[in-house]
């Protein structure tokens, strides 16, 4: 573990004046801003955990405590944010992890507004979720005194737990080409982070390999309104559609008012298959019922959960990345042919 003598020789400047740094006194003490910066640049890049003692907290019978942040954008993801909690809350209780998760919103493309550096040394690691690419070039683009793992997005810098992104996107071509359809369509949202774009060309590739049409894709705003008012143009725009992939399960189920109002019957010619993030019992209980490419969240946040504790414990951890898997769930709107 990297001292405050070691960050003092390597700034030339004595431990007493990192220490002030270290601790916010620096105006106090009338060290200058560029001293400060030097300082903790290079513990940010030597990797110095400050004072962890004294900013962790005391259970009951007096257990040390791990101060987690997890960063989750505040944006139409947030209903996907409880199944992340309750996948840490599990594995913190199921593995007796000494962790106090704090939330901490913020605005994607902003993460750098966020993650300020008197908020970052009163933890002891972060979790990012759902980073944008302005947010990821950042992180790549500097050093910071706390680990970092990243929930569902890829770095070579940063450990980070991903969901299987080529299976979530081929999967539904698989399907849809061993039912007999020719005429794929998607239906999405503007990409917010580069899986989307793999699972969409991965659907595109297997409709394509499997002797299906290019599928037709229409981009719409994250919303049920977005997602009734776009299928209905799809059909009317292209009538020959005979499988469609939502991208967002929420639009699938938007669609669902334009399917009654259309009489068009499930199970029958048409078939669709959304990409779920919510709880299982929306899709289950709908008209027809969804059949969907299930997102393990609760899972990911397990791994990342673990790994945090890992990274927290281990010195000279590598740099890991972990696959999560995904189900698939058939029901009406595209139901198993045996």
């Amino acid at each position: 573990m990297v001292t405050i003598k070691e960050i003092a020789r390597e700034a030339n400047v004595s431990p007493t004046t990192v220490s002030l740094i270290l601790n916010h006194k620096s105006k106090e003490r009338k060290i200058s801003p560029l001293t400060e910066q030097k300082v903790l640049e290079i513990a940010a890049r030597m990797g110095y955990l400050p004072n962890l003692q004294a900013v962790g907290l005391k259970k009951g019978g007096g257990q040390f405590s791990y101060r987690i942040l997890v960063f989750w954008v505040a944006d139409t993801r947030a209903h996907t944010m409880l199944r992340f909690f309750r996948g840490i809350e599990a594995t913190i209780e199921e593995d007796s992890l000494p962790f106090e998760i704090l939330l901490q919103p913020y605005k994607a493309g902003a993460l750098q507004t966020a993650m300020k550096q008197e908020l970052l040394l009163s933890c002891h690691g972060v979790l990012v979720c759902n980073a944008a690419e302005a947010d990821l070039e950042y992180l790549d683009a500097n050093q910071f005194p706390r680990p970092i793992i990243l929930y569902n997005r890829y770095s070579k810098k940063y450990s980070n737990v991903v969901m299987d992104d080529r299976s979530i996107g081929s999967i539904p071509g698989e399907i849809f080409a061993s039912h007999g359809k020719k005429h794929p369509a998607v239906i999405t949202t503007l990409p917010t982070f580069s899986g989307m774009s793999i699972r969409r060309n991965l659907f595109a590739y297997t409709c394509r390999s499997r002797g299906m049409d290019e599928p037709v894709v229409y981009c719409c705003q994250p919303t049920g309104r977005s997602g009734c008012e776009t299928t209905l143009q799809l059909l009317e725009n292209h009538p020959e559609t005979d499988c469609i992939l939502y991208m967002r399960e929420g639009l699938a189920l938007g669609s669902l008012r334009v399917f009654s109002e259309l009489r068009i019957p499930f199970p029958g010619k048409l078939e669709f298959i959304a990409i779920a993030d919510s709880a299982l019992d929306f899709s289950e209980v709908c008209i027809p019922a969804l059949s969907v490419v299930y997102l393990p969240l609760e899972a990911v946040a397990s791994e990342c959960t673990r790994m945090m504790y890992r990274q927290i414990h281990t010195a000279g951890y590598k740099v890991t990345s972990k696959v999560i898997p995904v189900t698939y769930i058939p029901r009406e709107s595209c139901p198993d042919k045996g």
